[in-house]
This record gives structure tokens, sequence and C-alpha cells, in this order.
């Protein structure tokens, strides 16, 4: 029996516990707090939450801050005034990575009896008319692919949603519950790892993009290298976002990069941006580069999404499935109206080796 198959069980344990509850406690009756039931029956938080969420959702508990887990009486009138348990807005991206992660939270979220409307948007007054359209909502996820949030449409959002979600760290201290990965901590991460291997001459290309995690990022490479290079840098910025760059930005920058030898003036490549791992292969392949013999590239990205990495470069940073694991604890969290302050949640920085990377030290 799988991991899966065991806590779907569990999770129809505790249902039937639940349901017997609300018969014998009857209306107005209370639940025991989340983590007592934990205890109770020795299983992890998101599968009382999963548990939780139906009878929520269709109004024969009542989930509030400070209040408790309370067996309604009838229907909770409450329910009526939610358009859906939660409400995803995302930007429009070709981002196969951020697809996914919509995919697979919907997917997760029906699974738990959770109803959820996903709706995308081109910009922030697009978003700002698809909010004005709809109703209230428990929680809100907002995936922005690191686009800023203006004050503003974080204001509307608040008005149609108790709580709200960002994928991402952009946005924080306002209240909002934030999930995702420090770049900065992610390319100290993988400068180290070269230096280690015996790189000295460490290249980074990124955005030029003003986001605060791109821009961390990028001052973090400024500052490693005036500490290790005399000040000496090789940083190209593509005017796109993580995500958009196009073939033609990445072998300009490339290109440009070599000598007359076709040399370039440094060992090892440090990419963030990119991902589609394949259109990175396709350009040093046409510079007749051999990867991990003529330059050493780390990529900066999820661990284990394969499209990203292509099983052919070195990756440092998420992981996904540990990524969406955290947005649906949240997520239920929210729903089922957990009195937990908001907070940002940083996911572990992993590496996986794939062979690109000389080892210059042997």
């Amino acid at each position: 029996m799988t991991k899966a198959d065991r806590q779907g069980n569990r999770r129809d344990e505790v249902s039937q516990w639940i349901a017997d509850e609300i018969e014998r406690r009857g209306p107005g009756g209370k639940l025991p707090p989340v983590r007592t039931m934990m205890k109770q029956f020795s299983t992890a938080q998101r599968v009382i939450q999963s548990a939780l969420a139906p009878f929520i959702a269709e109004g024969r508990l009542t989930a509030r801050s400070g209040a408790g887990i309370t067996i309604a009486s009838e229907p909770d009138p409450e329910q009526d005034e939610y358009e859906a348990d939660v409400l995803v807005l995302y930007r429009l991206s070709d981002s196969r990575l951020a697809n996914n992660l919509l995919l697979e939270i919907e997917k997760r979220m029906r699974g738990h009896g959770v109803s959820i409307l996903v709706l995308g948007f081109a910009d922030n007054s697009h978003a700002e008319s698809v909010l004005q359209r709809l109703g209230r909502f428990r929680t809100c996820l907002v995936q922005v692919h690191f686009a800023l949030i203006p004050l503003p449409l974080l204001a509307k959002l608040h008005q149609h949603a108790n709580s709200v979600i960002v994928d991402g760290i952009s946005a924080t201290g306002v209240g909002l519950d934030g999930i995702g990965t420090n770049w900065r901590e992610a390319l100290s991460s993988a400068w180290f790892y070269l230096q280690d291997l015996g790189h000295q001459k460490i290249a980074y290309l990124t955005s030029a993009h003003a986001a605060r995690q791109i821009a961390m990022a990028r001052r973090e490479y400024q500052l490693l290298s005036r500490a290790d290079h005399g000040g000496q840098s090789w940083l190209y910025e593509i005017d796109a976002l993580p995500g958009s760059y196009k073939s033609d930005q990445i072998r300009t920058c490339l290109a440009g990069a070599r000598d007359a030898s076709g040399a370039f003036p440094f060992t090892a490549l440090i990419v963030w941006g990119i991902v589609e791992g394949y259109g990175l292969e396709m350009v040093l392949r046409e510079l007749g580069v051999e990867i991990g013999r003529d330059l050493s590239v780390v990529m900066l990205g999820s661990v284990d999404f394969a499209s990203e990495h292509m099983n052919l470069f070195d990756v440092v940073g998420c992981s996904n499935a540990e990524k969406l694991d955290w947005f649906e604890k949240i997520m239920l969290l929210r729903v089922a109206g957990e009195d937990v302050e908001p907070q940002t949640h940083y996911l572990p920085i992993r590496l996986q080796r794939f062979g690109s990377v000389d080892d210059l030290t042997e």
C-alpha cells in the first residue's frame, strides 16, 4: 500500500468519525482542535484538513478564527455568500512549470471536496476587472510570475477573499501567505557548489527585471564577485521575465562573451529564468560548446521538473513536489479558517547533479 493509499484510508476514517461526532454532539457542538485530532488519529495536519473540508464546504461545520470548529444547526447561511471556497487568479504565462502548479492545485483541491474557480488575467487592470465580476471566497491563490502586485490590487483581493496566498515570496509582510524559493540563497548555493569544484571565474545569466527576488539575486552575484574576483564579474541580463527568454536573446549574450578564439573568459555559467532546458542546450550546441567540458553550467530552477533541466544540467533550487505539498497544506488550512498568522514559507534549497559541471580539482 502506498503512502497516498494509507492517507486516503486514514482520511476516510477521520471523515466517518467527524460525521458521527456531528450526529452525537448536535447543533452548536464543537469539534476538538485540529492538533488534537492529529494526535487522536496519529496523522498529518493536511489529512485532518482534507477530511474537514467537505463538511465545511457543505455548511455542516463552520471554522472561524478564534471560534474553533462548530457544528451548524442547519446549512451555514454564510456558505451562500461564497462563490467558491478557493479562487485561483493567475497571470497568463507560457511557463510549463507555472501551468503545472495550477493544474495540480485544482486537482488536489477537488480531491479534497473543495470548490475552486481558476481564472487568468493579462495585466493588473485586467485582474481588477475580473474581480469586479466576482463574489467572495474563503481564500485566494495569486500567481503573478514575478510581476509586482500593486497595493490597490492587493486591497481588492482582500475584499473578495478571507485570506490571500501568493505563489512566490516577493510580496511579504502585508497580511498574506507567501510560498516560494529565496533565489538569492539558490544563487549563493550554486556559486559555492561551483567553487568547491575548483571554478573561480563564474558568470551569471539572468533577467533584467526589477522584481525584488530577481534584483536581490543579481546583487548577490555582484557581491560574491567583488569578494572573490576583485570586482571582475560576468553578469548578462535579458530584458524579459524569467520563463520568457527567447533563444536569440540567450545566443546574443553567450556569443558576445567569447573572445576571438571562441573561448569564454569564465569556466562556469549560472543561469536563471530558463524554464525549458532544450532552448539553452540548443543555443550551446549551435555555438559549438560542449557542456561540461568547454563550459560548466548550473541552472537555477526546480530539481524535479525534467523539462527545465532535461536531466542534462546540474540544477540548484526547489523541489516542485515539496512546493505543491506546501500549497495544498496552506490552502486547506485557510479554507478551514484556521487561526494561524499569515507568514512566508521558504522552500528548502536542493541540488541535483546531471553531469554538466566539470570538476577542476581533479
